[in-house]
């Protein structure tokens, strides 16, 4: 039997509590999101003072790569001479980035079980005759089944539901709970469910590949939050200043790709999500973007200011 750590638990009765309150899953969600950003605010105001000072010396460094080209060892002990002297952490400008990926990895699980006891509430009412009521946001029926158009509005009919297991301290999840739905699932009396809501698949041979594809006759969504957290992730690495002093051709194409790869990953686990987690995953690029035009634009006019202090 799984069990959830600390922090997932915790965010886990946050999202369910704030869900109580609102009673749209979707915007439960997003506003969920807006709270986790303001909570990381301090630590993204930091980093963006670290990567403005680095900007300031920008020049510097460059005239000190170009004097010590020859001694790499040099190089980085007037590197970090002038970051003591200008009192710099170069290390500050990625405390965003060690705060957020624990926290997405612990939401992915949260959201995750949350998904889950949905999911088997949902079953387990079908079983009984129950027909079920889907939270939809927009576009999306299901919100707990992936924003595809070739994922289906309920599980297809024999799906084993990898990702559904006994978790402990949940009253949804038992191991009963979990046999139950998944024999379910392979049972008569599921396929006439799937057929009822789409769940069944048109299988058609396809010319250009092998096999057979299979197309919902219901999908559940458009593919429109995959698509929107690739481009989001990729506006987020464009606005992110870079910083190649000191790196070699090989570390700056490493760096390069990194930006095309991150929009890939995305894509790849918004589409394979459910889509409340791709929700999350796009509410918390879009709001981030707006922090840094943000603080990009409160930085610009501090700096303006103070250099019409100096000048005055």
């Amino acid at each position: 039997m799984a069990s959830m750590n600390p922090i997932s638990a915790t965010l886990c009765q946050v999202l369910c509590f704030i869900d109580g309150i609102i009673g749209n899953y979707g915007v439960s969600v997003i506003v969920f999101t807006l709270l986790v950003r303001l909570v990381l605010l301090p630590l993204n105001i930091k980093s963006k003072k670290s990567m403005k000072a680095m900007e300031r010396v920008r020049p510097q460094l460059q005239a000190l790569e170009k004097k010590y080209a020859q001694d790499k060892e040099k190089y980085q002990q007037k590197m970090t001479e002038l970051y003591q002297k200008e009192k710099i952490n170069p290390m500050s400008g990625c405390l965003p980035m060690l705060a957020t990926l624990p926290i997405l990895f612990c939401m992915f699980t949260a959201m995750r079980v949350v998904a889950n006891e949905k999911t088997v509430e949902m079953l387990l009412g079908m079983m009984n005759g129950v027909a079920p009521e889907f939270d939809r946001f927009l576009w999306i029926t299901n919100i707990f089944q992936p924003d595809a158009f070739w994922q289906t509005v309920i599980p297809r009919h024999g799906s084993s539901l990898m990702s559904l297991v006994a978790v402990s301290g949940s009253e949804v999840l038992t191991p009963e709970n979990v046999e139950a739905v998944t024999a379910f699932l392979s049972s008569d009396a599921y396929l006439e469910w799937t057929a009822r809501y789409g769940a069944d698949t048109i299988r058609y041979a396809a010319p250009l590949l092998m096999g057979r594809m299979e197309i919902p006759t219901q999908f559940n969504g458009l593919f429109l939050l995959p698509i929107l957290s690739m481009a989001s992730q990729f506006l987020m690495t464009k606005l992110q200043p870079q910083n190649t002093a000191g790196q070699s051709e090989q570390q700056q194409a490493q760096g390069k790709m990194m930006q095309y790869f991150f929009p890939l990953f995305s894509l790849w686990i918004c589409a394979t999500s459910t889509s409340a987690f791709a929700l999350y995953w796009v509410a918390s690029n879009v709001i981030e973007i707006l922090q840094t035009f943000a603080l990009n634009v409160y930085f610009n006019r501090l700096e303006k200011k103070e250099k019409q202090i100096k000048e005055a």
